[in-house]
């Protein structure tokens, strides 16, 4: 078994394939180390800036009327108004370098918004605006803060900050990168089973070592999203790894960065694990990759055309494929809004593995796979 996985393990670092994917997340990575240098996101002046601009887009669609409180106008839009004064204060308290005042106003900022859902009109206003969900994440993020004392970080991602944003950028296209890198695993076995009979091991430990190879090539991936993030820390520092991400597990909280790290990781090496196993078993039952990567994908986008089925089917593994829109609530904001937790879609995803390894084991001792 060791000698077979270590022939893998040989073959496998001089694979093409494993090269070409190699690139593909060193340019990932490079290119968004890239944009965000470029863009300077993260950068909490330019950010209020741009909440300016949309408020002062979101008052346009009003009529000029008087916003006081005994004046013409609508409550919506005194409220507006309010907001707009408040991004203001956010802006002159970055500039005069008073982060109290900051977080101050952000929660009343939070407070004030969270009033305006509920007023007439506000769906003609609502693309300016950030969202139920997103206020609420905000509002969870400016009281962790106020009450820790971390100091607010207003330039633009530091180190730990881009690799919070790397792996949500990433995570959601993690199932379908790992689709395609692992559709056509067995496909060779099928194509030439006259190579594998001679190997004097098993069939079913041929394919775990095969399944474990791939498994350490995916580690280099990872891997390999820290080591090309690593001229952040020349530009913008280290940062620091105790700063807090807001999310979304059921209640919304604040995760210190380095525990959003941690369970991205968790969730990246599970579906990996998820993705492969599957490819395993349709390439048995389809026998032909691109048809395995098909019924995969479709698989994975089943839950987004069809959201309601997420409430009828909860205990779907494919429902936590894309795991930074659960961390981050979005599934709150669909017309039937649906309460996902993170930490569920863990055990789900691995009782769908542990099922899969069942059925991988008990489908090639059988010797089913060698007749093909």
């Amino acid at each position: 078994m060791w000698k077979m996985l270590r022939t893998f393990l040989i073959l496998e670092k001089s694979n093409k394939k494993n090269i070409f994917a190699c690139i593909i997340v060193a340019l990932f990575v490079f290119g968004l180390v890239l944009f965000v240098k470029t863009e300077d996101l993260g950068n909490s002046v330019i950010e209020k800036s741009g909440e300016y601009q949309s408020l002062s887009s979101a008052l346009n669609r009003f009529q000029n009327v008087d916003a006081t409180d005994s004046g013409n106008g609508s409550d919506l839009y005194k409220n507006l108004v309010l907001q707009q004064q408040f991004v203001a204060k956010q802006r002159m308290a970055l500039t005069m370098n008073l982060p109290e005042l900051f977080l101050d106003t952000a929660i009343d900022l939070a407070n004030l918004r969270a009033q305006s859902f509920d007023m007439e009109g506000f769906d003609d206003v609502a693309i300016y605006l950030p969202s139920k969900v997103e206020n609420q994440l905000g509002s969870v993020f400016y009281q962790y803060m106020k009450e820790t004392g971390i100091l607010l970080t207003i330039d633009s991602l530091s180190f730990f900050q881009f690799l919070a944003y790397l792996f949500g950028v990433l995570g959601s296209v993690w199932f379908i990168f790992m689709c395609i890198y692992s559709c056509g695993i067995m496909i060779e076995e099928f194509q030439h089973t006259s190579l594998i009979k001679g190997y004097p091991i098993a069939f079913d430990k041929y394919v775990v070592a095969k399944c474990t190879s791939s498994m350490l090539i995916v580690g280099v991936f990872l891997l390999e999203l820290f080591v090309c993030s690593l001229p952040l820390v020349y530009f913008k520092g280290l940062g620091n790894p105790s700063y807090p991400i807001a999310i979304f597990n059921g209640i919304f909280e604040a995760y210190p960065i380095y525990k959003y790290i941690g369970l991205s990781i968790l969730y990246m090496i599970s579906i990996a694990i998820f993705a492969i196993l599957l490819s395993v078993i349709l390439n048995v039952l389809l026998k032909n990759m691109y048809l395995t990567l098909f019924l995969e994908l479709l698989l994975f986008i089943f839950p987004m055309l069809f959201p309601n089925m997420m409430n009828l089917v909860p205990y779907n593994p494919f429902n936590y494929l894309n795991f930074p829109n659960i961390l981050n609530g979005q599934t709150l904001d669909l017309e039937n809004p649906v309460i996902l937790n993170s930490t569920y879609g863990l055990l789900y995803i691995w009782m769908s593995i542990a099922i899969m390894v069942i059925a991988v084991k008990l489908f090639l001792t059988t010797g089913k796979l060698k007749r093909v």
